[in-house]
């Protein structure tokens, strides 16, 4: 790790991730280690004894390489260009997984999509739907990693083969030596395996406080192109992500929901004040002028189901197996075995045969000879 990121981790681990405190010891240095010595030398980390109670540089730098997560400075070429560009800036980034994922994602095209984490069956399965499609189409998902819609748009992009898409971030609102909330871990470990990667603005042991989830936000419409809101009721962190969006000039996407129910009230103002309203992912990579673009990967039909022929929503299982064998038709022209279903949707083959029985009940998917496929007469 590069000397002048582990004096900036010392002073971030001494002022606890408090942004305006760490850029007001820089005021006046050239570099973090010119900051960092003249902190040595003031009494605010000694005490009654004279003892230095400072940060080591070089211990806290093991504590992130024994946990595997990298930091990349604001002054760093491989900073993302499109966060560099917001007001209040990170001043550095913490990564665990792959560094590139954060840089493709903040200097290409991302898209983030938030929502309410009291997310109704239906939310969540408009969620995962966008997020496979437009990963499909070439965009790189970020979201929070919190329950509801968050979750459900990782869940949906994990749904690609990895080798077709960019890769997914995860943007925490504390320290990486935890994920928050712990019910998600598994959901992160996969993120990190198709290459992703989690980011965080605070030193390892930070805990996720609740000023940081806002804070939070502000990088993870920075860094995307656009932000997808799905279901955001008044009062909902996603109407802050949203300013963000309008005030990092980004472009603002709302799927809009009926006028009668609250979880779309937020929503439904973010269009009257002027978002784009969408109603397919198609609706997105077109403003975009995507549509050429797009057939470098495999495409998957527009009528992917989000509910079962009685109306009933999938389950966040079920809608990852319809997904990877939907997947799997377009890439190969015919019918996925489990073996194949559980390798794309990354699930357990018990998982897969379990949701494959109630998918077909549902009318969502058939059995034949060479496995199983979507129904050509179905929902």
């Amino acid at each position: 790790m590069h000397d002048e990121a582990l004096f900036y981790n010392a002073i971030a681990v001494a002022c606890h991730g408090n942004r305006g405190a760490i850029a007001r010891l820089r005021n006046g240095h050239d570099r973090w280690e010119g900051a960092y010595d003249a902190l040595r030398q003031s009494e605010i980390f000694s005490d009654r004894n004279g003892r230095l109670s400072l940060p080591d540089p070089e211990t806290e730098g093991n504590a992130l390489l024994r946990h595997g997560i990298a930091i990349i400075l604001a002054e760093d070429p491989r900073f993302p260009a499109r966060l560099r560009e917001i007001p209040h800036p990170p001043l550095a980034l913490y990564i665990r997984g792959d560094p590139e994922a954060v840089c493709v994602a903040g200097s290409g095209s991302a898209i983030a999509i938030v929502g309410t984490r009291r997310a109704t069956p239906a939310g969540k399965d408009i969620a995962r739907h966008f997020a496979m499609e437009l990963r499909a189409a070439g965009f790189a998902i970020v979201s929070g990693l919190a329950f509801g819609i968050d979750a459900a748009a990782h869940a949906g992009c994990l749904a690609r083969p990895a080798h077709v898409a960019p890769p997914p971030v995860a943007v925490l609102a504390g320290g990486l030596h935890r994920v928050h909330p712990r019910s998600h871990s598994s959901l992160a470990e996969r993120i990190l395996v198709t290459g992703g990667a989690l980011v965080a603005e605070y030193p390892l042991t930070e805990s996720p406080l609740p000023h940081r989830f806002i804070e939070r936000n502000r990088i993870v419409s920075g860094l995307s192109r656009g932000t997808l809101v799905v279901e955001a009721p008044e009062g909902s962190g996603a109407l802050a992500t949203a300013r963000f969006a309008f005030e990092q000039n980004r472009d603002l996407f709302v799927v809009p929901g009926n006028i009668g129910e609250d979880h779309y009230r937020g929503s439904n103002r973010l269009i009257k004040e002027g978002a784009m309203l969408v109603t397919s992912p198609r609706d997105i990579w077109e403003s975009y002028g995507m549509v050429k673009e797009r057939s470098l990967f495999p495409e998957t039909p527009a009528s992917f189901p989000l509910h079962g022929a009685d109306g009933e929503p999938l389950s966040e299982e079920e809608s990852l197996v319809v997904a990877a064998i939907t997947a799997a038709q377009t890439e190969e022209g015919h019918a996925a075995d489990v073996d194949k279903i559980s390798a794309i949707a990354k699930l357990e083959p018990r998982i897969v045969n379990q949701a494959l029985t109630f998918l077909i009940i549902k009318e969502i998917i058939e059995e034949r000879l060479d496995g199983y496929a979507l129904r050509e007469d179905g929902t």
